[in-house]
């Protein structure tokens, strides 16, 4: 029997973690968690600057872990796709999926390197070289945490 996962992600904005999470998920291989939409669904009228977001939003993390639980119970991976970006919030994760001796696997992301939209020009020539390469985000994983 193969014992199930936790996916933690940390990364800046926009380095491709949630991404990465929906492919993870896809085809039934886990159940992606994404505390933004729960969040939305639950509490809509409150933005991400609101003073109330952080306790509710903690609350939130509780709710989709008793869910969670269940599902790793089962057997079946679980991805959290909200950012650990602290070791505080990777610990709450860490301490929950171990006391329901589940594997943790993290995963960075950095964002895509990108280029300037004026180049130096090339020495000696006074042109500019232009370059229009898009390198997809990067993303390694570490287990376990």
């Amino acid at each position: 029997m193969t014992i199930a996962r936790v996916h933690l992600f940390y990364g800046l904005a926009g380095s491709g973690k949630s991404t990465l999470a929906r492919a993870l998920a896809e085809g039934g291989r886990a159940v992606r968690f994404t505390l933004d939409e729960w969040m939305l669904r639950l509490y809509p009228e409150l933005g991400f600057d609101s003073p109330e977001y952080g306790d509710h939003a903690e609350q939130v993390k509780e709710l989709i872990w008793s869910v969670a639980e269940q599902v790793l119970a089962a057997g079946t991976d679980v991805v959290l796709d909200w950012n650990s970006w602290s070791v505080e919030g990777r610990g709450w994760a860490v301490e929950h999926a171990r006391r329901g001796g589940a594997r943790v696997v993290l995963h960075t992301s950095s964002p895509p390197r990108r280029r300037s939209p004026r180049p130096a020009p090339l020495r000696g020539r006074g042109r500019a070289r232009r370059t229009r390469t898009r390198q997809p985000p990067r993303a390694t994983s570490t287990s376990p945490c």
